[in-house]
């Protein structure tokens, strides 16, 4: 008996031990995709919680309609506001986005009212040879002195070919 649970327990710490690097991309509010979600901020910050997002492996994409949605990058303070005004990045057509660096990331749409109505996520990324912290308490501050970002964008050419077109930004802020 001592034996088996000897073996168990390595087991277990072990499995704790080794770390995914398959990357998966995620969509952002999964079958809702990007859009005012009914039930206002909670159900984006529901949607974060329960995924570990894993720095330079995965991605998370931002699903919508043009024209009817965007996506902005904003500092933790416009994200708590729902300041649209001064966004560090934005586009106006759905993204795919990837982290090249740990930390809490604030995305919002900018359109009149959307963020106001809970259309706003807060993503922690993690490096990967960490274990998942637990999710960052509304006071906490994040400062970026660069911006690890890496867009994957899928364009479609004239001739309805869909391409995929990786950005990575950087540079002070």
């Amino acid at each position: 008996m001592g034996r088996t649970m000897n073996v168990l327990v390595a087991v277990i710490a072990l499995a704790a031990m080794l770390h995914r690097t398959e990357a998966v991309d995620y969509t952002v509010g999964d079958d809702l995709g990007w859009t005012i979600p009914p039930g206002g901020a909670a159900t984006y910050a529901a949607w974060a919680s329960k995924h570990t997002f894993v720095v330079d492996v995965d991605t998370i994409t931002f699903d919508f309609s043009s024209g009817e949605q965007d996506v902005a990058l904003v500092t933790k303070e416009d994200f708590d506001s729902c300041t649209t005004t001064n966004p560090i990045w934005e586009t106006t057509d759905p993204a795919e986005v990837g982290i090249v660096q740990p930390g809490t990331f604030y995305f919002i749409c900018t359109f009149a009212g959307h963020c106001a109505k809970g259309q706003k996520v807060a993503v922690n990324w993690i490096d990967s040879s960490a274990p998942a912290p637990a999710p960052c308490p509304s006071s906490t501050v994040t400062t970026y002195s660069a911006l690890p970002l890496k867009f994957l964008s899928k364009r479609v050419d004239k001739r309805g070919n869909k391409k995929r077109v990786s950005l990575t930004m950087g540079g002070a802020i």
